[in-house]
């Protein structure tokens, strides 16, 4: 029996962001510092603000050990830091340093470049209209996690 994945929305959507990122990879090799996995780690600290390893784990849906051996190398070249917490002595939060704010500026770059190439062929009101829907989808299963 034959099921046409490409009108499967859960691996079409998986299938974009793997092609998207294997593009990403491709052309950041040669124009970014840092890597496709710490611009994630550098974009979700700079918008979300410090946030301890495991929340930072849970948000990049990654084991804490994966997180905090990244941390590792990010903080050694100077990009995160990690800070105490005010509340709690035994956690320690994880944030950007300012030397990321000039690494992010290339990297949005380049994503912006990887959404035009994903999106040729769409007019403004098609892009308008799919980043409009996915925002919808994105916020229906972000507001049913917090039902769980």
């Amino acid at each position: 029996m034959h099921y046409p994945y490409e009108k499967r929305f859960g691996f079409l959507v998986a299938d974009i962001a793997r092609l998207a990122g294997i593009q990403f990879d491709r052309r950041g090799r040669q124009r970014l510092v840092l890597s496709r996995a710490q611009c994630r780690v550098a974009l979700y600290l700079s918008t979300l603000g410090p946030m301890s390893q495991a929340k930072l784990a849970e948000t990049l849906d990654v084991t804490p050990m994966t997180v905090a051996r990244m941390l590792d190398r990010m903080q050694e070249a100077g990009w995160v830091q990690r800070v105490p917490a005010p509340n709690d002595r035994r956690v320690f939060l994880v944030q950007v340093t300012d030397k990321v704010e000039d690494a992010l500026g290339p990297a949005l770059a380049l994503g912006d470049e990887i959404t035009d190439l994903a999106m040729q062929g769409l007019s403004d009101s098609e892009r308008e209209t799919l980043l409009r829907l996915l925002g919808k989808v994105h916020g229906n299963l972000a507001s049913s996690q917090s039902e769980d």
